[in-house]
């Protein structure tokens, strides 16, 4: 095997204070922020529908297939004005349908180690999986938006973490003598 000295490593440096700013950003946004970027998500799919709409026209013209590109148009661009207009509801409903599809999952999680038995190791953890994935559904249902909030603040903090063991681990590269080969694949 070839040894290879890893010569970029300000590139794991940036990506250490990138995850670290993100995991900050995540920690310390309040609902206000959240719902300013979901109005700007908004905003992208509004300009992406104008986009599409403007390939739709000109496929028409050049007698090309256009009638998908054009319901894209048409579905990104409503999305895209109730994003705008409701931020706080299309989250919330985004949040909802995502806290269904957890009890959803969930319960087939159960119905399937109930189902299948002797064949599963670690049943235990398993079922542990199946009754959390149900639970983070009903919060969802009852608190959605409190909930995200809370996530995004868990999130944060593992962003946080890892871009300090980027750091870190770009640290101790740089700290080996130039002399010592690190070893990594082609």
């Amino acid at each position: 095997m070839e040894t290879k000295r890893f010569k970029n490593l300000w590139f794991l440096v940036i990506n250490g204070v990138i995850f670290i700013l993100f995991g900050l950003l995540l920690i310390f946004c309040t609902q206000e922020t959240i719902l300013t970027l979901v109005k700007y998500f908004g905003v992208l799919l509004v300009a992406g529908g104008v986009v599409l709409l403007l390939v739709g026209i000109n496929n028409i013209r050049k007698d090309k297939a256009a009638a998908m590109i054009l319901v894209e148009a048409i579905a990104s661009g409503a999305i895209g004005l109730a994003l705008i207009l409701f931020p706080q509801a299309s989250l919330s409903l985004f949040l909802l349908l995502i806290g269904i599809w957890a009890i959803i999952i969930g319960i087939i999680q159960l119905v399937t180690i109930i189902n299948i038995k002797g064949i599963i190791p670690n049943k235990n953890v398993h079922l542990i999986n199946a009754l959390l994935t149900i639970g983070l559904g009903i919060l969802l249902l009852f608190k959605p938006f409190g909930w995200a909030v809370f996530m995004g603040v868990i999130i944060g903090i593992c962003a946080v973490l890892f871009g300090a063991l980027l750091l870190y681990f770009s640290f101790i590269l740089w700290s080996l003598k130039s002399d010592a080969p690190t070893v990594l694949p082609k």
